[in-house]
């Protein structure tokens, strides 16, 4: 009887849901599970690649959730990319995002990508969309800077920490790995984060 009490007791300390049962959603636990309802503003970072088509759509899925949600959830873009794929739009999106142009360097690298049907990790592209954008010059100086390097390492090492296989992926508070492919694509994702976001925040 003593046996099958500790067994019992083992799984629910190994339960992945146990900690943030409080805490609706779709998700696996990468980090601690905060307290429900003990987040301020809760930190959202999602995990994109110019040349997906999934990242594509949850931009245009989640545009007026962003904006609805801009003072409770603090957005963090981390553009990736994958094997064999040149990273000149991650630093040309680094540099449009100190210049406070980030956002309008996402669309564009999306846009070409999925409306242009161009290829973005073409360093020729990603020198023609910086100067049709008002930011050659300060492309061309700042792109292999150190800090832009490390940003671009800091995203590759968080992908890791998170166990990211794949794009997007969107993960709440540094703890909640969101599985998207359970809501039903991404209208069903941003329909149903709010619930997940209400359990968050105080």
């Amino acid at each position: 009887m003593r046996r099958i009490l500790f067994l019992m007791t083992s799984l629910l300390l190994l339960a992945p849901w146990s900690a943030s049962a409080e805490i609706r959603g779709n998700y696996t636990l990468v980090g601690t599970a905060p307290q429900p309802h003990s987040v301020e503003r809760v930190r959202f970072e999602e995990f994109m690649n110019f040349g997906c088509p999934h990242c594509n759509n949850l931009r245009n899925a989640s545009k007026a959730f962003r904006e609805e949600y801009q003072d409770r959830v603090e957005f963090v873009d981390i553009p990736i990319v994958f094997r064999g794929q040149d990273d000149s739009p991650l630093r040309l999106y680094h540099v449009a995002n100190k210049a406070g142009k980030g956002e309008l360097i996402k669309n564009a690298l999306f846009d070409a990508s999925f409306k242009h049907s161009v290829n973005v990790f073409d360093p020729g592209i990603v020198n023609y969309l910086a100067r049709s954008t008002g930011l050659g010059a300060q492309y061309a100086a700042e792109r292999d800077q150190e800090w832009v390097n490390a940003l671009i390492q800091e995203g590759m090492r968080k992908a890791d920490t998170y166990g990211v296989t794949g794009t997007p992926t969107v993960v709440l508070q540094g703890s909640l790995k969101m599985d998207i492919s359970q809501y039903g694509g991404m209208g069903g994702f941003v329909k149903q984060l709010p619930e997940t976001l209400s359990d968050l925040l105080k």
